[in-house]
């Protein structure tokens, strides 16, 4: 209890004549305190991160793990030798608790060659010994703390200026360094997906389109194959693609025509596939590069072109070159040869980007589709029709090189909260302290039903904190004391 008074600026009246309202008041200013305390130190180490302070930071952190481990974990391990009677001789305690802190913070923040397992043990011995000394608050002061942390929890990740949600930001960056000791992170068993990623049946147009680009491909190849062989196919490709078949996407995230078009700025040129410009109705500055038509088919002993000669004029038709708009250039009917033709088109000075990778042909290329704040939307490929599909994360399993076992991470914050709350919990009544840790878990489950819906980092504390002390309330109130009238009085059925 001294060590949870020295956090209190006003210290509660614990009599039985004290005022409630007066102690409510006092329990809120404390909170407010702590609270503000918690952010300024928030937005300190998002500085630190931003600027890539790293070694002031993780050293910082370094000695804070050490020192919880090593002096708060000697306190606490003091207190149960004396209660527990536990035969141990000074030299041994120390030894034993030297090893405990060094192997803690090892496991922690360097972990290379540590078992994600003992990583994992280290987080919960610092949650719970961080939980013990913060559950000696009284129950004005922890309670009212506990709630005025879940509306911070709140403004902090959701909020544009919130020092989490710009932490999240800066940790998610290719090139951001790690920060272990921050979060716990639990691997998904096989074949499972974490609640933030796509699902690959999230619905029946995904496994459509997924299908229809394989079919176009097994049929590109049965007709190469008997071409070579037989030599008894034509060729149908000079034929018009109606726009509607043209392109192809999957519904899980439909791509909007007008997500990187500002007509009012122009910004940077790229060289794109006519069929990727048309979606996006991106302004072209120069005529089509033809692809080559010298391919042929041979049947019985002749040889026909596979693909009409088209004229220069009849394609010169640049919104930046004549006098058509984009819209009115684009509502045209185009050819496969003309979709899969290539084009130089203007971005928006400050709208989004499509980047081309892969090899030198179309069809064996990516189009990774950014937005405006520089994140990555979308990835599209363009097939030798001219149809344009979007990679799904099944594709990506399959090809991607940056492939990692499935995992959950919950900020170590959380942790340390859901155990205060348990702990004040267990303080009342074996009741009410199973109350709380059902509706713990069973607001951590909503939160990651939440986070399977909106695919973004969310506060884990509202739900659980919310709903922990209302079931609190309610467990003391109302259900103990009915229960307590069914115990000791004969009920007859």
């Amino acid at each position: 209890q001294q060590f949870a008074s020295a956090y209190n600026v006003w210290q509660i009246d614990d009599s039985e004549g004290g005022s409630n309202s007066k102690n409510l008041a006092i329990s809120i200013g404390n909170a407010f305190v702590m609270v503000t305390v918690v952010a300024t130190m928030t937005f300190g180490i998002v500085l630190l991160y931003k600027y890539r302070c790293m070694k002031f930071l993780i050293g910082y952190m370094v000695f804070s793990s050490a020192s919880l481990l090593g002096v708060l974990g000697d306190y606490m391990a003091g207190i149960a030798v004396e209660i527990y009677r536990i035969p141990i001789d000074v030299v041994s305690y120390h030894l034993l608790l030297y090893n405990f802190a060094v192997v803690g913070v090892t496991a922690i923040f360097y972990q290379k060659g540590v078992p994600s397992r003992i990583t994992q043990t280290y987080l919960v011995f610092t949650s719970v010994i961080l939980a013990w000394h913060l559950s000696h608050f009284d129950d004005w002061t922890a309670w009212t703390l506990l709630v005025m942390l879940a509306f911070y929890d709140l403004c902090a990740v959701l909020t544009p200026c919130g020092p989490l949600k710009a932490l999240v930001n800066l940790m998610s960056q290719e090139d951001s360094p790690d920060m272990p000791g921050l979060l716990y992170e639990a691997k998904l068993p096989a074949g499972t997906q974490k609640p933030g990623a796509k699902s690959k049946n999230t619905s029946r147009s995904s496994s459509t389109a997924a299908r229809q680009e394989s079919e176009v491909e097994n049929k590109d190849v049965d007709r190469d194959s008997n071409d070579g062989n037989e030599g008894t196919q034509e060729s149908e490709d000079n034929e018009p693609v109606n726009e509607e078949a043209s392109i192809t996407i999957t519904e899980t995230s439909r791509i909007p025509a007008d997500s990187l078009v500002s007509p009012l700025t122009i910004g940077p040129r790229a060289t794109l596939p006519m069929a990727i410009a048309k979606i996006y109705r991106l302004p072209l500055t120069s005529r089509y590069e033809r692809p080559s038509s010298a391919s042929s088919t041979r049947r019985k002993g002749r040889r026909k072109p596979r693909e009409k000669t088209m004229s220069t004029s009849n394609i010169n038709q640049s919104p930046l070159l004549a006098d058509t708009s984009p819209e009115e250039f684009y509502q045209r009917e185009f050819t496969r040869l003309e979709l899969i033709a290539d084009v130089e088109v203007q971005f928006p000075r400050n709208g989004g980007r499509v980047e081309k990778v892969g090899g030198p042909r179309n069809r064996d290329c990516k189009y990774l589709v950014y937005g405006k704040d520089g994140d990555l939307r979308r990835t599209l490929v363009v097939d030798r029709n001219g149809k344009v599909f979007e990679v799904s994360d099944e594709d990506d399993d399959d090809e991607s090189v940056y492939d990692e076992a499935p995992s959950i991470r919950l900020g170590l914050g959380d942790f340390i909260f859901y155990s205060v709350m348990v702990a004040k919990a267990a303080m009342y009544s074996f009741t009410t302290f199973a109350a709380c840790m059902l509706v713990i878990l069973s607001g951590l489950g909503g939160t990651l039903v939440l986070l399977s819906v909106y695919h973004s980092a969310l506060p884990a504390l509202p739900i659980s904190i919310f709903l922990g002390v209302i079931f609190y309330l309610l467990t003391k109130v109302l259900i103990e004391p009915w229960i307590e009238v069914i115990m000791t009085s004969p009920i007859y059925v």
